[in-house]
């Protein structure tokens, strides 16, 4: 008897559309690994197919490497972000308060799913990844995108002055990423409440451009 505790595990070739949920379970397992304390760097491709009852090797049908599979299960929670922010932002057509919007419901999308919000930039701790990933593919690529269209709009508006949109979306997403890590690490901070501290910094960038 194998003394690997999968090596009796047999893959069967799913049937039509069971190939999409597997790798579903895969994305699922993984994320829940590293909500538990998994890194970048110790998550296993065993381990995740252990995690679902598979076989190692089966994992490969559906992801070429640890960064392919770490990627959509980074992607899945950027593509669920940008999702919200959508939403939040069509109540309006006006620039500024999309722009308000989109920070409200950043920052409600890491409030409401902090273990995810965690997950999400979970990053290796080595200089470089495995493999180089495109910057259009990379996940939040679409979020950044869709903030950097409202900044520029705010910019033609008047409510924002002359810049490189995509440097002010960058600069946005880092100050508000930095409050969301500081009041999680701070609790006993007196923060005051998390809107006044949106609204006070918007206030330093946006400006009333209505007569």
């Amino acid at each position: 008897m194998s003394s690997r505790p999968d090596a009796d595990q047999r893959h069967v070739r799913n049937p039509r559309g069971e190939g999409d949920r597997l790798r579903q379970e895969l994305i699922g397992a993984a994320n829940r690994l590293l909500e538990n304390g998994a890194t970048h760097e110790s998550l296993s491709l065993r381990a995740v197919a252990r995690e679902v009852g598979i076989a190692a090797t089966s994992v490969y049908l559906h992801f070429p490497d640890k960064t392919a599979l770490l990627l959509a299960v980074y992607e899945r929670h950027f593509s669920d972000l940008a999702d919200h922010l959508t939403q939040a932002m069509a109540v309006s057509a006006d620039p500024g308060d999309r722009m308000r919007a989109a920070a409200e419901a950043y920052c409600q999308f890491a409030a409401d799913h902090p273990d995810i919000y965690h997950v999400m930039f979970t990053v290796p701790g080595s200089a470089s990844p495995p493999r180089q990933v495109p910057a259009s593919e990379r996940p939040g690529a679409a979020v950044v995108l869709t903030i950097q269209q409202t900044v520029a709009d705010c910019m033609s508006a008047g409510l924002l002055p002359p810049a490189d949109p995509y440097a002010v979306t960058i600069c946005l997403w880092a100050a508000l990423h930095g409050l969301i890590v500081l009041r999680a690490a701070r609790p006993h901070v007196a923060w005051p409440p998390l809107a006044t501290l949106i609204d006070t910094l918007l206030a330093t960038w946006l400006r009333d451009a209505r007569p």
